[in-house]
């Protein structure tokens, strides 16, 4: 019994509109006694156009899913390749359908033959091992497209026979007992990148400058094509680097350079190295400025990874406002480095030389300290401090200069640093 009535009929008046009566004559052709023939018919199934099934896929991924019939026909109707057909009855029961490697290649680029995928990984699913005379089978087919596998359109052939009546030829000189349909798979673009360290393909989770204050420092990433196409018209940037401990200060983002800045490309499977260079400000205060490195390629997401600077500077103190302008509503913000858990002492006298202002404290920086804890010790912490421009008293001071001097413990070691500090009510 055939599968689907309705479905012959269709398929046999596709045959005689499309063949003529020339070819419908060569289709009724019965095969001798003994030679038998099945057929993967054209123009049917799923994503089957002529003799080929069309599928897509990204690389790394199963393409979508075709279907192609594969006929073991006994009368003219159902001969749909028209190279004869068996003559009825069990004598051309198929048993031992396969598809031999040898005749099943690997799909090809047909923009660069030296690139395919290869032929295990093109999966039928429900391909029979035996069918009857006069029966068909649904045979689902799709392909797993390789991880990093070049866009583009792959073809070759899938090869269906049977092992026990073998191949041979008809009287006509046709083909039998053997078919194939060929298969197209349009792989498609995927524009990636990964951001790795400079000297190996270890993900990126950081880039950490160390420099002196007043000089330029630098640093070093790649930027690795991880899609299926060359990428384009890629883009660096960096965002402000700021103090990870004390309030207001910064290295602008217009101090941090990169070469190459722009990159027209980068070619499949290829990297780029990206130099970043940061001119640390004369003055500033040494400890750890933080940031972003932020990089994107045309029709790419943008990827960020934190841009860190620790800054050395024989600097003691920094001053957030200098002078302070109290009718703008100015506070003081006076900013010093401290190593963790030590303590420090800050004192402000005017330029009589009395004390007008004394506080104490402990360095830490607002979140929870290093492992390690007060053992740490460095220039990359700092403690940020707010003098309100009153008097130990709750006084407001007067317009004038005066002399801050902090003590605290860098490096291990005691620092004693003063400054000067304008007050302008």
């Amino acid at each position: 019994m055939y599968d689907n009535a309705m479905w012959w009929a269709r398929r046999a008046a596709v045959v005689v509109g499309v063949l003529g009566s020339a070819s419908v004559a060569m289709a009724q052709t019965q095969l001798p006694a003994g030679i038998c023939d099945f057929d993967i018919s054209d123009n049917q199934g799923v994503l089957v156009w002529g003799s080929t099934m069309h599928l897509t896929g990204r690389a790394g991924a199963s393409t979508n899913r075709g279907q192609f019939f594969l006929i073991n026909a006994d009368s003219a109707q159902y001969d749909v390749d028209n190279d004869g057909y068996n003559q009825p009855g069990p004598a051309c029961n198929f048993t031992a359908i396969y598809t031999p490697i040898d005749l099943q290649g690997n799909l090809v680029n047909v923009s660069n033959p030296a690139l395919a995928i290869p032929k295990a990984n093109v999966i039928l699913v429900n391909l029979p091992k035996a069918l009857a005379n006069g029966t068909m089978a649904r045979v689902d087919a799709f392909v797993e497209v390789p991880r990093g596998t070049v866009a583009g359109t792959y073809i070759g052939q899938v090869s269906v026979r049977d092992s026990i009546y073998g191949v041979r030829n008809s009287p006509n000189r046709e083909v039998l007992a053997q078919d194939r349909i060929f298969i197209e798979v349009t792989v498609t673009e995927e524009r990636a990148f990964s951001l790795v360290n400079p000297d190996s393909a270890v993900a990126l989770d950081s880039v950490v400058i160390r420099g002196r204050a007043g000089q330029r420092a630098s640093g070093v990433f790649r930027i690795a094509n991880t899609g299926n196409v060359n990428l384009s018209d890629v883009r660096v940037t960096a965002t402000d680097l700021r103090s990870e401990s004390a309030v207001g200060l910064i290295i602008p983002a217009s101090n941090i350079s990169f070469s190459p800045g722009n990159l027209a490309g980068i070619q499949f499977g290829d990297t780029a190295r990206v130099v970043v260079t940061v001119q640390i400000p004369r003055g500033i205060l040494g400890g750890r400025y933080r940031g972003e490195l932020i990089v994107q390629g045309q029709g790419t997401a943008a990827q960020r990874v934190p841009l860190i600077v620790i800054v050395t500077s024989t600097r003691g103190i920094l001053f957030g406002n200098n002078p302070v302008r109290e009718i703008n509503g100015d506070l003081a913000n006076i900013a010093f480095n401290g190593d963790p858990g030590t303590g420090w002492k800050l004192s402000i006298y005017d330029m009589d030389g009395l004390v007008t202002y004394k506080t104490t404290g402990t360095v830490f920086a607002g979140s929870p300290l290093p492992t390690g804890g007060s053992t740490l010790v460095g220039a990359d912490y700092a403690v940020n401090v707010i003098w309100p421009l009153r008097n130990g008293r709750g006084e407001g001071v007067a317009s004038g200069m005066y002399l801050v001097v902090v003590e605290s413990m860098v490096n291990g070691k005691r620092q004693l640093a003063q400054d000067k500090l304008m007050v302008i009510r």
